[in-house]
């Protein structure tokens, strides 16, 4: 496995929530994003 790979599993597999999202929490790229973080607030 790649290491981006292997960082992607290793963090599903130790998260009990995980959200991957476009952009960050001040700025973001779409308006899943924005709601998953309106949400998470």
């Amino acid at each position: 496995m790649s290491d981006p790979q292997q960082r992607i599993d290793q963090l599903v597999k130790n998260s009990e929530v995980l959200l991957f999202m476009k952009g960050n929490a001040s700025f973001p790229q779409c308006g899943f994003s924005g709601r998953a973080i309106q949400i998470l607030k």
